[in-house]
């Protein structure tokens, strides 16, 4: 992407206010130098970028921030703070002095920014900007070849685009015109990614996963390197029918410990100096494909990103106006660390639908300045649905805090749950944080809930309207500060409707709560039917067990066995 000079110019100016005025404090007394002659220069691969800098006195790490010049024009236009177009990434080892950034954006203008901190929660000394324009992708020799030849000034005009005689001199039979007319190159390569030709380019491996960033629609067309690299001989467009690919599925179980020791370390393929993995899609780059897991595990995923947002396996998820679909997407063990927006398997989701996945591990976020929308599955939901599906796992953070889904608009959340302990300060729920014009149906919550400050729920801690049915809560829901609206099922309610749902008074220790119906542990397990106060809950979604368990879920493949021994594991 070509920027026009007037528009650098613009972005520089504006850069540099921003750094004077917004990001560069006044000197601490005892506080480390800031860096000092720092320079951007192109790595390697396209989208890659080396940082290097003059070592300063006194720094236990270093801090590197960085922004491109269209991002902030993009958020400020929407009213949103400058901030949340850049991104952080810490260098733990102390000493070093220089760092490679990738995946970035080739053709974009950046600016750069080295803090120099003496612990992780001190203010940073900033060094000056340094700016780098990107280099374009080249353009590469292999097999995906370009849909159209690389437009040259001095080609040839042919405004009819009429057949010509002369490309491919081949004495063989007649061509046949609907070949010579489709929008896909030439077929040069012999690999065929799309065996089953169900229009998914299939991944059997972590390299042909991280290589879905540079075609995060899921045609299967990307100039890239790595593309290239993860999927050798490759048929332009993947061998995909016609209309092409739209998108990928998972056809072998994948795993992040690669070197097989049991633990996130250097000797893994993506450590990247304990940043981790480098989530798929990100702000103005969203992945936009379908993703079908087909119940294969991830394993292991490791993020340690506590200054980026759109933090997961996929950091932002966008359906636009036709949806993404990602699901039976199964992710175990997983940690992931981030600032803003961060889950286990999608950081920020956008009119996608999410079916049949889960996640087990933990989620959290820097406690101390990270802000919100943080989930066991998903961080933040915008006119989503989720349905089928679960999180086990520990999930910290700050606000809009949820054992599934951290903040929920204008969303669908049916059939299922969340078993992990959720703690945070603000809007924190064993389901999900904040949810605001949404559906929750046949759902629950078992994990422990606790907060500092306002609004926290067994089930949802904030509740801004939509509807909540056929739900529960029991897990144990308490505060740690002088805390307003507290609930067994819902923290604070406004204009919701909630019907059929209940809590545990006795496990939850919490007698009241904004909806819903308080019932006693032997109230809440004793129907083992769809009788007394599950009358009206649907037979098809429910397994109600015996007296002594409470009713867990079985509908879209959801294991009710498993449930009921991960409840009696609990208590």
């Amino acid at each position: 992407m070509k920027i026009p000079a007037i528009a650098l110019a613009f972005a520089a100016v504006l850069l540099v206010i921003i750094a004077a005025t917004s990001i560069a404090p006044a000197r601490a007394q005892n506080a480390p130098t800031a860096p000092a002659n720092i320079q951007a220069t192109d790595g390697a691969h396209p989208g890659a970028v080396t940082i290097s800098w003059n070592a300063a006195a006194d720094t236990a790490f270093y801090r590197i921030g960085w922004v491109a010049s269209d991002n902030i024009a993009t958020v400020q236009a929407a009213g949103r703070p400058w901030l949340d177009a850049f991104a952080f990434t810490d260098v733990t080892n102390y000493g070093q002095t220089d760092h490679t950034l990738t995946d970035l954006a080739p053709g974009v203008r950046y600016a750069f920014i080295i803090g120099s901190l003496n612990n992780r929660f001190g203010a940073a000394q900033w060094s000056e900007w340094a700016y780098l324009t990107l280099a374009e992708a080249p353009p590469t020799s292999c097999p995906i070849a370009p849909l159209t030849p690389m437009p040259t000034p001095t080609a040839t005009p042919s405004p009819e685009a009429t057949p010509t005689v002369a490309p491919t001199p081949t004495r063989t039979s007649t061509p046949t015109p609907a070949p010579t007319r489709t929008l896909r190159p030439t077929p040069t390569g012999t690999g065929d990614y799309d065996a089953d030709k169900d229009g998914l380019i299939e991944i059997s491996n972590l390299a042909q996963l991280n290589a879905i960033r540079t075609d995060l629609n899921g045609d299967g067309i990307s100039p890239a390197p790595a593309y290239a690299t993860a999927f050798p001989n490759a048929m332009p467009g993947m061998g995909c029918p016609y209309p092409g690919c739209t998108g990928y599925e998972l056809v072998a179980n994948l795993d992040f410990d690669t070197n097989g020791n049991g633990e996130a370390d250097a000797g893994d393929a993506y450590w990247n100096d304990g940043a981790g993995w480098v989530p798929i899609g990100a702000f103005l780059h969203e992945f936009t494909a379908d993703f079908d897991g087909n119940n294969y595990t991830i394993a292991n995923l490791y993020i340690n990103r506590n200054r980026a947002h759109n933090v997961g396996l996929f950091g932002r998820v966008s359906g636009n106006f036709s949806g993404s679909s990602i699901k039976q997407v199964r992710l175990a063990s997983a940690t992931v660390f981030g600032y803003t927006y961060v889950g286990i398997l999608i950081g920020y989701s956008h009119n996608s639908a999410i079916s049949g996945s889960y996640a087990t591990g933990s989620v959290s976020i820097d406690y101390f300045s990270g802000r919100d929308s943080v989930g066991g599955l998903v961080g933040h939901c915008e006119r989503c649905t989720i349905s089928n599906s679960y999180a086990i796992g520990s999930v910290s953070g700050s606000a809009a805090v949820g054992g599934l889904v951290g903040y929920c608009g204008g969303c669908t959340i049916s059939g299922s749950y969340a078993t992990g302990s959720v703690s945070g300060n603000d809007f924190v729920g064993g389901l999900v944080g904040r949810k605001y014009h949404s559906r929750i149906t046949a759902s629950y919550a078992m994990g422990s809930v606790s907060g500092k400050g306002d609004d926290i729920g067994g089930l949802v801690g904030k509740n801004i309207g939509g509807s909540i049915t056929a739900s529960y809560a029991v897990g144990s829901v308490s505060t740690t500060g002088d805390t307003l609206y507290v609930g067994g099922l819902i923290g604070h309610d406004n204009d919701g409707t909630i019907t059929l749902s209940y809590w545990d008074t006795e496990a939850t220790s919490q007698v009241g709560s904004y909806g819903g119906v308080g019932k006693t542990t032997a109230e809440l397990q004793s129907p083992t039917d769809a009788t007394g106060i599950y009358a009206h809950w649907n037979p098809d979604h429910w397994d109600f067990g015996n007296s002594t368990q409470y009713p867990v879920l079985k509908h879209g493949g959801l294991d009710p066995a498993s449930q009921h021994q991960q409840m009696e594991g609990s208590q």
